[in-house]
């Protein structure tokens, strides 16, 4: 279900990183109808994700993410 009202992003922060929001995000997000409630059963939507390791590191003054795949066969697919 898409949310119907604007929202207003305030604050960002990425593992405990404060980062400054953009002038602008809240409407582009608002405007591309990015938003949507999300209930109980799709709180585990992202299993992908679970096949990486996250790092987040601050260099040379930008944060940066970093993904690893934990497990890979010899074909050199991820299992």
């Amino acid at each position: 279900m898409k949310v119907s009202e604007d929202l207003i992003i305030t604050s960002m922060t990425l593992d405990g990183n404060d980062v400054m929001v953009p002038q602008g995000l809240s409407q582009l997000l608002n405007d591309a109808g990015a938003w949507k409630y999300v209930g109980k059963e799709n709180k585990n939507e992202n299993k992908n994700l679970e096949k990486y390791d996250r790092k987040v590191s601050f260099e040379d003054g930008k944060l940066r993410t970093y993904l690893t795949c934990k497990v890979t066969s010899q074909k050199g697919k991820a299992s």
